[in-house]
Parts: C-alpha cells; sequence; structure tokens
C-alpha cells in the first residue's frame, strides 16, 4: 500500500523532471501545467504528503484542452484520495478510504471500474513514497522506510533540495536531475452540491515480490519506463484489460530507513526523507532511563526530580 509521499519539487522543477522524448520530432517536451478547480485546494511541495493532499499529476492531453500542440501529456494537480462521483455533501465526508485502490478487484469496482472503462488513467510522479515495515513480531515499533526510483544521473540524492534545483534541462539532451518516481493510478471528477468540480485521484497496488515482500505485502504499481508511462496513459490505443496487464511488482526500486518525524502527517519537516542510521543509539531520555531502572513509572501527578528539588 501506500499511505504517505514525498513531492518536494517546485512547479517549474516538475516540469521538467517529467519531460518525455517525443520521437515524432526528436527532442523532449515538458507537459503543460493546468490547474484544477478543487474547491481552493492547491499543490504545495512538501516532504510527507498525505491523503487529502494535493499533488501534480499525469494525465493525457486527451482529457484536457491546451493551447501547447507539441505535448500530448498534462500535468493536474489532483486531491489523493478518490471521492466517489454518487457522493452528496462535503468532499471529505464520504468515509470510504480511497488513496489505495486494488488491482485484484479494479474491473469489479463500483468506485473504480467507471473510471477504468473510461480511460481515466494518470501517473503519480513524485520522489519516492513511504512504508512501515509490517513483517516484524507482533508489538514492536514499525521502522519507516523511504523508496524510490533506482537513479542512473549524478546530479544528487532524490532526497536533497539542491539535486533538483541545480539540474539541467534542454530540448536536446531533456532532464539530468534525479528520476521521478511513476505509479499508476485512476482519477475521477467530482462535483460539488455547488456545482464545483474537485479532481482526485486513487493509486494502484498489487501483492509485493520477493524483493519487497519483508518490508510489506503490497506494493503501489510502478511504472519503471516512459514506455510503460505511455501505454498507460494512451487510453485510445491501449484498452483497459491491456493496461492493466502491463502492470507488474518492479524490482528497480532502492530504499533506506527514515526517522519518526514521518509517522505525523503534519510534520512537513525536510529531514522526513532523509535516511538515518539504524545502528547508531537513540539520545537516551535521562529522567524516564532513571524511573525504567527502578522499575516504575511516573504516575500522572508526579513532578519530575528537578522541580522535587526546587520546591
Amino acid at each position: 500500500m501506500c499511505g504517505r509521499i514525498s513531492c518536494h519539487m517546485c512547479r517549474p522543477d516538475y516540469r521538467k523532471a517529467a519531460s518525455y522524448f517525443d520521437e515524432s520530432r526528436g527532442l523532449y517536451v515538458q507537459p503543460d501545467w493546468i490547474d484544477a478547480p478543487n474547491n481552493g485546494l492547491s499543490y504545495s511541495p512538501s516532504t510527507n504528503m498525505a491523503p487529502t493532499d494535493v499533488l501534480p499529476v499525469l494525465i493525457s492531453k486527451e482529457h484536457e484542452q491546451t493551447d501547447n500542440e507539441l505535448s500530448q501529456r498534462i500535468i493536474k494537480p489532483m486531491m489523493w484520495g478518490m471521492i466517489p462521483t454518487w457522493h452528496k455533501g462535503d468532499y471529505k465526508s464520504h468515509g470510504l478510504t480511497t488513496n489505495n485502490c486494488r488491482i485484484e478487484s479494479l474491473m469489479e469496482s463500483r468506485l473504480y471500474g467507471k473510471p477504468l472503462r473510461n480511460g481515466q488513467r494518470c501517473v503519480i510522479g513524485c520522489q519516492g513514497f513511504y512504508e512501515w515495515q509490517t513483517t516484524k513480531g507482533k508489538g514492536q515499533r514499525k521502522q519507516p522506510y523511504f523508496i524510490k526510483a533506482s537513479q542512473k544521473c549524478e546530479a544528487g540524492p532524490v532526497e536533497e533540495l539542491d539535486s533538483w534545483e541545480k539540474a539541467m534541462w534542454d530540448e536536446a539532451a531533456g532532464w539530468s536531475g534525479p528520476q521521478l518516481l511513476m505509479m499508476a493510478g485512476l482519477f475521477d471528477v467530482w462535483t460539488s452540491p455547488e456545482g464545483e468540480q474537485m479532481f482526485s485521484f486513487t493509486i494502484i497496488t498489487m501483492e509485493s515480490n520477493s524483493s519487497f515482500s519483508w518490508l510489506h505485502h503490497r506494493i503501489p504499481a510502478v511504472l519503471d519506463s516512459d514506455e510503460m508511462v505511455a501505454k498507460w496513459l494512451d487510453h485510445k490505443q491501449v484498452s483497459a484489460v491491456a493496461a492493466v496487464r502491463l502492470l507488474h511488482p518492479v524490482t528497480s526500486l532502492t530504499w533506506h530507513p527514515v526517522s519518526m518525524l514521518v509517522n505525523n502527517s503534519r510534520n512537513k519537516d525536510n529531514n522526513c526523507n532523509k535516511p538515518i542510521d539504524l545502528q547508531k543509539p537513540k539520545p537516551v531520555n535521562k529522567i524516564m532511563d532513571s524511573w525504567l531502572k527502578r522499575g516504575a513509572l511516573p504516575s500522572a501527578n508526579a513532578t519530575s526530580p528537578k522541580k522535587a528539588k526546587e520546591n
């Protein structure tokens, strides 16, 4: 599954990183960025994006009018977590968990089947996603990991902001910076009681393969080549059935452990996706350590040793 994402690049850098090679013209093209009227919500870069946040999403030009004749792809910011089209009332009150959808039941799903059949396929490009190790023993604290695409460039780590800011782009060579992690998804358009449209998306997940199952039994449907991205977006030439058959658990991923900062979705610290050393001793709370050694925890009304001395 996928419940937290790092997407911390600015709008111009995202367009460059999401560029693709147009064989008919022999050059690289940046997708147009078209803001969606998402009830006042807008994209704000962050290392810790959670469901209901707004992320940049790639869709086919066929879904939206654009003045750019070159670009066959469009970037449209959408809310993470698909809103059912039949839902009435506030968009946050439908009560369903729709940030992920299972590939096994896509076709038959009341919520996801129609967007799939209508060709509403999308790609969520990001620096990476977080997963908490669920294969440890019962009662053990779940360690978070940051998962990203394998990198071919030398611009610097994905998680460093400078890697994106210093990267270059031109029509002949394309993007020299870190590679985005591309995940397959579906999007839909919901209309509020006031008549305002909202664009929202879900990420497709599947059973993990042997290289990832040590961490979690589910994994997002990652598109690990531009050819796969192109086919997933091409709903005119590639049928829904054929597109779903393209998806498989990939092995072209890397990961590293991160701090517990990411556990709180309100924490947008830039260190959320930075690697940590699990072998390094954690700082000790000396007061708590002394209580534990005595075999007792303080009561709710207990004062600290320092306070007791002052009194």
